[in-house]
């Protein structure tokens, strides 16, 4: 009803929506935008506000092949870490059964190993494991909570920082996409260890810690399927390194939170934009293309709903005051 109801308003106050289109293109002459181009056709428009999705490579591939000046980013990557929903239960309300009143517990952890940050993100309680892969020959995992939060399990990206030095050695060739071609070469790897569609890597949690391999993995929510790997010995010895030590202390903060009944799923990638299209601070427009408003998560302007919205809407407030003349 939500999502009907903005479209409603959206149209009644002249707005139309395009389905069924993609866009291949920005019109952009003499440094100032005209409109996008959906394949040969062109919508016109002097102001143009990009908020398209932090998966969305095929327009960050678009922007650079328009000459748009773009940013290489620090960003995040990890994995998903599902435990069953009364083990954290039992962890954060000390005691062996929460009962009908109290709701399905979450976490929020944070630890500094070796200089590098890991946390967890996007925690789910009572939730799923879902594919998040926005192409072929990737693993990429989400998570999501229905209303409820009635899942048997709890699941949250146990993730680490990736800083512009870990992608320095893709720059000759990738340019400012050096942090998405580094998020793609993680998500690939991943696949590789597979190489079966949808399933994912796994492992035993804290058998990932103490870097061995699990002959058998527990139960998981993850529908399409899971397979046991190393994963400590696949990944990357930044990402690897951090996690392991990351979730070891985590185990001190939350009792019980390194066990072989949690498993470590691999990969989450997609935390938040490894580029960030840059915007003037006052107008929020384009530095060097007029009238072109880059906003929220794909721009490297927000970090989730809320705050996406909340830019989105500060950018369509700064777009009509350019169309008016507004400075």
């Amino acid at each position: 009803r939500i999502i009907a109801s903005i479209r409603r308003t959206i149209e009644q106050a002249g707005g139309e929506f395009v389905f069924g289109a993609r866009a291949t293109g920005l019109r952009v002459r003499e440094d100032r935008v005209e409109g996008v181009l959906l394949g040969d056709t062109l919508v016109e428009g002097a102001a143009v506000v990009l908020a398209a999705g932090h998966s969305a490579r095929d327009i960050y591939e678009m922007l650079d092949r328009c000459g748009v000046e773009l940013e290489a980013k620090a960003f995040a990557m990890g994995v998903r870490v599902e435990h069953p929903q009364r083990l954290i239960d039992a962890a954060q309300y000390h005691m062996p059964e929460r009962g009908e009143d109290l709701p399905a517990a979450s976490y929020s952890l944070v630890e500094q190993v070796g200089g590098r940050g890991v946390y967890s993100f996007c925690m789910c309680p009572g939730g799923f494991i879902v594919p998040a892969m926005t192409g072929g020959g990737e693993s990429v995992v989400n998570g999501m909570s229905p209303s409820g939060r009635n899942s048997v399990f709890a699941n949250s990206g146990i993730v680490t920082e990736i800083r512009l030095s870990d992608f320095e050695h893709l720059r000759a060739e990738h340019g400012e996409l050096a942090g998405l071609r580094f998020q793609q070469q993680f998500e690939e790897l991943a696949y590789r260890q597979i190489g079966d569609r949808q399933i994912a890597p796994a492992q035993r949690l804290a058998d990932f810690v103490a870097g061995k391999a699990s002959g058998s993995l527990p139960r998981c929510s993850y529908v399409p399927g899971i397979a046991a790997t190393r994963m400590e010995q696949w990944m990357p010895g930044t990402i690897s390194d951090a996690l392991r030590g990351g979730l070891a202390s985590f185990d001190k903060k939350l009792r019980g939170f390194v066990t072989n009944e949690a498993l470590v799923v691999g990969v989450e990638s997609r935390t938040s934009s490894p580029v960030r299209i840059p915007r003037d601070p006052a107008t929020l427009m384009h530095p060097q293309t007029a009238g072109l408003f880059p906003a929220g998560e794909g721009a490297g302007y927000a970090g989730g709903i809320i705050s996406a919205a909340i830019d989105g809407e500060r950018c369509a407030d700064r777009a009509a005051d350019y169309l008016a003349g507004k400075p």
